[in-house]
């Protein structure tokens, strides 16, 4: 018997048994020839429909086809390719059902398969979230000529997929390969080559670029941009301590999803990166740029969890300050006591900071309370005090609500 192999009589199937049986039993009380062949020929019968059956099943090849570079993204349709193939040289099969599990349990339907031929069953799985996922073991069914016995073979293979963050443009992010940025010191000061405006000083801006003409004109403080060879390089810091009991999963998977935006923004504007998470790993990679790194980056996005100790100035604290390229940006899902101080030092060494504030309060269920509320403004607005450029995720709107703009008109 083949492995993973099994049958089951149909309900035709129970009924030839039985007449067979009591055929049979008839036979051997009248002790008629005729009835003994009869019994026999309705037990062959269904012998006949196990042999040919089983020879169906035990010809086919079973392969499982990812989609073409086998990456995947959470909650967005991915095909996957079933192919069956029938090995036999002189055996159709019957009409097949092909199960496999994917993210979850899914099947199709096949025409018989002629000898030596192929079939494909085209299937679409939305995985909800990232994560790496187990796919199979796979099913196929399929009956005898006779529809007398339902067959099963389970093809053991599985393959591990790596189910990716969601990714979501961010048309209004405020770092940009060779965009205007405001002068400020260390090395960034000194690539400025051209005079591009004006705007409103903040505080941890270069005293030395402020526009003094205008002070005296207007009375207020206006600080002069410049177009600037763009910070070539930027550590994305994520905030994943755990929160009490539980952490809420919504905003877990938001804040991963911001980061992930947040990397393949600065891929596609030509940046290198680096990424910095408080899980209890210590999870991160390496600075780089370009395609192989960010794919290095999405891998550990993948998997990390919401499970460390630590907060994000800890971790900032622990790293060396040439090791944040120039400039940071922190994804935080909590208020952290001491990070505008921490933000405050990273200005004064000449590093660009952006903060992206997932509003966890926001996910909680039922009424907006303002206690909570006071409490995230006021810990932002201690940010954009320190020198951050802040923005804001707020659930229902999520990361897709950045594609719009800065939140808080940090920019």
């Amino acid at each position: 018997m083949l492995r993973g192999f099994a049958f089951r009589p149909t309900s035709r199937g129970w009924q030839a048994l039985a007449a067979g049986a009591a055929v049979l039993a008839v036979a051997r009380l009248v002790g008629t020839t005729q009835l003994h062949q009869l019994a026999y020929l309705l037990l062959l019968l269904v012998a006949a429909a196990l042999a040919l059956g089983a020879a169906g099943l035990a010809g086919l090849g079973f392969e499982r086809r990812l989609p073409e570079g086998g990456r995947i993204t959470a909650g967005r349709p991915a095909g996957v390719e079933l192919v069956l193939h029938n090995r036999s040289r002189l055996l159709w099969t019957s009409r097949l059902e092909v199960e496999d599990v994917l993210a979850r349990r899914e099947s199709a339907a096949l025409p018989p398969l002629p000898p030596g031929r192929r079939r494909r069953a085209r299937l679409s799985a939305t995985f909800p979230r990232r994560g790496v996922y187990r796919l199979g073991p796979a099913v196929v069914r399929g009956v005898d000529p006779f529809g007398l016995l339902v067959f099963s073979r389970a093809f053991r293979g599985e393959d591990e997929v790596v189910v990716y963050p969601r990714v979501h443009p961010l048309r209004g992010f405020p770092v940009r390969g060779g965009e205007a940025q405001a002068g400020s010191r260390g090395s960034r000061g000194r690539r400025g080559e051209e005079f591009a405006g004006l705007r409103e000083y903040r505080r941890g801006d270069d005293r030395r670029h402020i526009h003094w003409k205008s002070l005296a004109r207007t009375g207020e403080l206006f600080v002069k941009e410049f177009a600037l060879h763009a910070p070539r390089s930027y550590t994305v810091a994520l905030d994943l301590r755990r929160g009490g009991f539980r952490s809420l999963e919504a905003a877990v998977e938001d804040a991963v999803s911001a980061a992930a935006s947040i990397l393949a923004h600065l891929r596609e504007e030509g940046l290198g990166f680096r990424l910095l998470c408080t899980d209890r790993a210590g999870s991160g990679t390496e600075a780089g740029e370009g395609h192989a790194a960010y794919w290095e980056a999405m891998r550990v996005l993948a998997g990390v969890r919401a499970d460390g100790e630590a907060g994000l100035g800890e971790a900032l604290d622990g790293e060396d300050r040439g090791s944040f390229g120039d400039g940071v940006i922190l994804v935080c899902r909590r208020e952290e006591e001491g990070l505008r101080a921490r933000v405050r030092r990273l200005r004064e060494a000449g590093l660009a900071v952006v903060a992206v504030l997932v509003a966890e309060h926001t996910y909680r269920g039922g009424a907006a309370q303002p206690g909570p509320e006071a409490r995230f403004s006021s810990f932002a607005s201690e940010l954009e005090a320190a020198g951050a450029r802040v923005l804001v995720v707020r659930h229902p709107e999520g990361v897709a609500g950045l594609g719009g703009g800065p939140a808080r008109g940090a920019v």
